[in-house]
């Protein structure tokens, strides 16, 4: 009995010991999975940064590729050359004509603000015109002689009209900071010139925000480090140089202790510069778990103390583990996981479920120009406010990188959209970040369930789909319509048609109906209509596709396809000796997009096509959306020589006050004014204000929907200019067009000549 305890006994013991072992490899094997879950979450991060990082460089050089190639045709520069005398002369007398030079040039430096070092005008013989620095013109003396020995001036001079070379880095010999450039040639009167600016390398420092993350511009050509978020101090001795030097494939790797990740920035032509975005953040070690002996005596004396420690540290962890896989770091508030399980909770209580989803508009022009350290700040106090003003019982949840989400449990929809409207007044107060004065506006989507969805998913997509959808109408709130919902399946294949019509350019045609001069009763212009045979079901309403396809990105090569079909049918015309001014209508995206008037430019010089030729419609709504950048894009538009017209006038909500910034040509009353003008006294007065505002503003008035005589009569006699509607023509092919065009230009004449109108 005594041999049989003594054995019981060792068994217990090495069975106590063996489990010991065994929970001390399982801590061990915990740590590790969460280390590496620390280093994948870590990953993901600089992933994230490091496309925002690289996509803010290819904007710029996207940007400033377009600005340029508007500079190309800017009157300033090539009305200088064409004006009688010598450069040297032109310059000495100063006035008007110097002056413009001088305005447009500190213009472009307002184009980017606190970035340009100087900007110029320079001569083939490599002489300054005109230098702007900070605003400030140079003196004629001051203006340099030997400008041709620059690396950017012979590459320049080489390019065609509309072309860009932007430089790779060099010391300012003006300013002796760190720059690259951009340059263009200008020519006019058998004159070639050069409009070129400089802008500081140090502007493109990364900020980064919090965890050690770092970020770095370099040179994939000499691996040297040009701009360095950790340090004002530009070397070429940083380890991440090794990335120059070996074959990346956007992984992420280890370098000098640091976990790296990398992209080129994407080469465009005439694009000197050759860089990789690297970001960093320092590697995680392994700490204690790098020791471990199984074998050793001294881990087995000290197991059980080590477990318990462990035991306690990895319950700490392992809750700290399930807080991040459960709530936004940076705010604190629950992320898509957690949402997704409370609605999920919510929606199988049997009570109504609302769900917002709101994303912060013009977000990462905040990143861009102050920074990810500013955009972070905005985050939390906007994530704060949320937290705040949402009712007792909601889940406040960051979702994306401006994007949130308030789940409301026994909210209907209108209550929710009580509590929405409540939301969009809170966020809309001001901000102070770092001293910094901000305003910021949101797009809020609405769904509720059941009705909108049983499951979370459902319900996700669609609050979604609903905040997409108050962006493409300017802000505010919308609810959940299935009507317009791109990703129901039948709107899925019909996008998928679309797309497929925009490649092969065999479906999509444009009609084309003329606008009339009411004064000479001769056509002045026509506007492009988009026409879609689809093969299954024939000819399809614009309004059957146009509105889906806005709602997502097809809208952008539908607008391209539309322009090219648009100006190449202009150049025939005018070709055939009909200089027609053809109008096409612009979606809200175009004018968010920088690099528009760039790629419309381009169009026109790849025709041949006078730019006064083209003109773009826009409405009031859309420029409302976003009216900086949107003013931006009308005004490098207008400076190529483009007409612009503002559309369904009198539906929108502009101001007078910005009315008067917009650089337009013409303004387009709405056919439900002009339509309801000879039945009601209000119609009249309305279209005489919009005619008589028209004219003060020294615009074009044009009346849309003129179906009778009478009509046209009365726009006529109220001093509208000119009128476009059914009683005129109806849309019709190109073809038929030219016909039409000769017939009338023949009842015109007989008007003329007193002679009796024959109907057209």
């Amino acid at each position: 009995m005594v041999g049989g305890s003594v054995v019981a006994r060792r068994i217990r013991s090495v069975a106590f010991l063996l489990g010991l072992l065994v929970l001390l490899l399982s801590v061990v094997a915990s740590v590790l999975t969460a280390r590496q879950r620390q280093v994948a979450a870590q990953d993901s991060t600089l992933h994230v940064t490091l496309g925002h990082q690289t996509e803010a460089l290819e904007n710029y050089f996207e940007r400033a590729r377009a600005i340029n190639a508007v500079l190309a045709d800017n009157p300033a520069f090539t009305d200088f050359y064409r004006a009688p005398g010598t450069n040297r002369r032109k310059i000495a007398a100063g006035g008007p004509l110097l002056d413009r030079v001088n305005g447009a040039l500190a213009y472009l430096e307002k184009l980017f603000p606190g970035r340009i070092g100087e900007a110029c005008f320079i001569d083939s013989d490599g002489s300054e015109i005109a230098r702007v620095v900070d605003g400030v013109p140079a003196a004629a003396g001051d203006l340099s002689q030997d400008e041709a020995a620059n690396a950017f001036f012979a590459p320049t001079l080489a390019l065609g009209v509309g072309q860009v070379y932007q430089a790779r880095e060099y010391e300012s010999p003006d300013t002796h900071n760190a720059v690259i450039s951009n340059s263009t040639s200008v020519k006019a009167a058998g004159h070639t010139g050069i409009v070129h600016y400089e802008i500081a390398l140090d502007s493109f420092r990364m900020r980064t925000g919090s965890d050690g993350i770092a970020a770095s511009i370099i040179d994939a050509n000499t691996g040297t480090v040009l701009v360095d978020s950790r340090t004002a101090v530009i070397g070429d001795d940083d380890p991440l140089t090794e990335v120059a030097a070996a074959d990346q494939d956007q992984g992420v790797t280890t370098i000098g202790g640091r976990r790296v990740a990398f992209q080129r920035v994407l080469a465009t032509s005439g694009n000197a510069n050759d860089w990789y975005v690297a970001v960093s953040a320092p590697a995680f070690g392994l700490g204690w778990t790098h020791g471990l002996g199984l074998g050793s005596l001294a881990l087995l004396a000290g197991a059980l103390l080590t477990l318990l420690v462990s035991g306690i540290s990895g319950w700490t962890y392992r809750r700290a583990i399930r807080r991040a896989a459960s709530y936004d770091r940076l705010t604190g508030l629950a992320n898509r996981a957690l949402l997704t399980e409370r609605t999920e909770t919510a929606l199988r209580g049997g009570q109504p479920v609302a769900l917002l989803m709101l994303d912060l508009q013009n977000f990462k022009d905040v990143n861009d120009v102050l920074g990810q350290r500013h955009g972070d700040l905005l985050l939390t106090q906007v994530a704060g406010r949320l937290s705040t003003v949402a009712p007792a019982g909601a889940t406040v949840a960051r979702v994306g990188a401006d994007d949130f989400a308030i789940l409301l449990p026994g909210h209907d929809l209108d209550q929710a959209r009580v509590q929405a409207e409540r939301l969009l007044t809170d966020i809309r107060r001001g901000y102070q970040l770092d001293g910094v004065s901000l305003d910021v506006d949101a797009n809020v989507g609405l769904a509720s369930g059941p009705e909108h969805g049983v499951d979370a998913e459902t319900l996700l997509r669609h609050a979604d789909t609903a905040m997409h959808l108050a962006e493409h109408h300017g802000g505010n709130v919308q609810e959940y319509d299935p009507a317009g919902d791109t990703g129901a399946p039948l709107r899925l294949e019909l996008l998928g048609d679309l797309r497929r019509a925009i490649e092969s350019g065999d479906q999509i045609s444009l009609h084309y109906q003329p606008k009339i001069d009411l004064q000479s009763w001769r056509i002045s212009g026509v506007e492009a209509l988009i026409r879609w045979q689809h093969p299954q079901q024939g000819r399809m309403a614009p309004d059957s596709f146009i509105p889906i396809a806005e709602t997502t990105s097809l809208i952008r090569p539908l607008t391209t396809h539309v322009l090219g079909m648009a100006v190449r049918q202009a150049k025939a015309w005018q070709q055939a000796g009909h200089p027609i001014p053809v109008a096409v209508n612009l979606s809200t995206r175009c004018l968010q997009d920088v690099g528009f008037a760039g790629q419309v430019l381009s169009l026109l010089h790849e025709a041949g096509l006078p730019a006064d030729l083209l003109e773009l419609e826009i409405t009031e709504s859309m420029v409302m959306t976003d009216p900086e950048r949107a003013l931006t894009v009308l005004q490098a538009l207008r400076a190529g020589g483009i007409r612009l017209s503002i559309d369904d006038f009198g539906t929108g909500h502009s101001s007078m006050a910005y009315l008067r910034r917009l650089p337009v040509d013409e303004l387009k009353i709405d056919k439900s004014f002009v339509q309801e003008m000879t039945v009601s006294h209000g119609g009249s007065v309305l279209v005489r204000s919009a005619i008589s505002l028209g004219h003060n503003l020294g615009l074009s008035v044009v009346a849309e929907g003129v179906e009778d005589q009478e009509t046209a009569d009365v726009l006529r006699e109220l001093g509208c200019d000119i009128a476009q509607g059914y009683h005129f023509a109806r849309p019709m092919p190109a073809g038929d067009l030219d016909r039409w065009i000769i017939e009338h230009r023949a009842a015109a004449d007989r008007r003329e000549q007193g002679k009796p109108m024959m109907s057209v």
